[in-house]
């Protein structure tokens, strides 16, 4: 087992004025949630973009503002694979470029104006995008396919937390908190048993005890576990994949949860919850999966999006005192935010003008 850090108190920058680097891959929204002919606007650190998916189902992803009088772009209409400014109709391609103005003289050439364009990507269910392209780009986004369709089946959570993204991904990291879902927490006890990190990375492996509550009973029928036993054991395993979170529970169930840090209180998590079908409990199934969705999943998110919140103002009200963190495993996803934010801000410069939902960050990274 891992060493435990039992500081007495470490004085840390105010986490909420922490951002994230935006040359990674965000998700935009559900690829089922974008049609042909659709725009919906995205939201990252206070910038406004528009993603659209044109006549023949590629997706494209601007700057949300015309070159004119910087009205948003979302508002308008889709016409083959242009994006329709609302107020004037000018019309813009995919790359951004201005292709027509509709009262423009058909022999006079077009001004040579264009709004920004940014990478997209569809992958693992999500329209993903990149707010900062660097050269060259990130590797692409997270695949979960593997855990499409055959023996597993699956469902979604995505949820927006009015809390800054630092606590929602340290929260998800933090799997010592069950006290406040001591009513709805599918376990009874947890043991760290191993911590790696490094640049990119924070790896936690757990063993998990599971005993006869509700929720216990019913996490045993979905992965198919002895539930005559008084107690059964399962190891939890939980990574920080720079900006992204998933965990595995035992061989039979695995979580991913996708962030897009909106604003400095406002993160939208995409979550989609896989379980391993197990002869002879399709039926059981039908009842405990809608249970444990509703009743158990929905409400631990209305736990920590409370919990969020409370800990969002106990940071913005008391920034210089002293944090005691004992966990290992969200001291390091800690650090990592940390460090990798103070990386980008060193090689991008101040934020400032780039993303208005970063405040006093260039300073604020240790």
């Amino acid at each position: 087992m891992p060493p435990r850090e039992r500081t007495t108190g470490e004085r840390l920058s105010n986490l909420c004025d922490i951002g994230v680097d935006p040359r990674c891959w965000y998700p935009a929204c559900r690829s089922d949630e974008l049609g042909p002919g659709q725009a919906r606007e995205v939201r990252f650190l206070g910038r406004s973009f528009v993603v659209f998916r044109d006549g023949q189902g590629a997706v494209h992803c601007l700057d949300n503002a015309c070159a004119h009088r910087r009205v948003a772009l979302h508002e308008g209409e889709v016409r083959d694979c242009r994006i329709v400014c609302p107020y004037h109709g000018w019309e813009y391609g995919p790359d951004g470029a201005l292709a027509r103005i509709p009262y423009w003289e058909e022999e006079a050439p077009l001004p040579r104006l264009r709004v920004r364009s940014f990478p997209v990507a569809e992958r693992s269910g999500l329209v993903w995008f990149v707010p900062e392209p660097a050269d060259p780009l990130p590797p692409q986004p997270p695949d979960t396919s593997r855990w499409d369709g055959g023996e597993w089946f699956s469902f979604r959570q995505d949820r927006v937390f009015p809390n800054h993204y630092g606590v929602g991904l340290v929260n998800g990291m933090d799997y010592t908190h069950f006290h406040l879902h001591r009513k709805y927490q599918p376990w009874s006890r947890l043991r760290l048993r191993d911590l790696e990190t490094d640049e990119q990375r924070v790896f936690g492996s757990y063993e998990v005890t599971s005993g006869h509550s509700r929720a216990e009973r019913t996490l045993r029928m979905l992965l198919g576990s002895d539930r005559s036993a008084s107690t059964v054991t399962y190891p939890l395993e939980v990574y920080y994949d720079y900006p992204h979170h998933h965990a595995r529970l035992g061989d039979g169930m695995v979580v991913w949860a996708f962030f897009r840090p909106e604003g400095r209180d406002r993160v939208a998590v995409y979550i989609t919850l896989y379980i391993k079908a197990r002869r002879g409990t399709r039926r059981l199934r039908q009842f405990a999966e809608p249970f444990f969705r509703r009743l158990v999943l929905a409400r631990i998110q209305e736990q920590d999006a409370w919990i969020g919140v409370r800990e969002q103002i106990a940071w913005e009200t008391r920034p210089d005192e002293p944090r005691c963190e004992l966990n290992p495993v969200a001291a390091a996803a800690e650090r990592l935010l940390r460090s990798r934010w103070q990386a980008y801000v060193e090689e991008a410069g101040p934020p400032d003008d780039r993303w208005p939902g970063v405040r006093l960050a260039h300073g604020a990274a240790r």
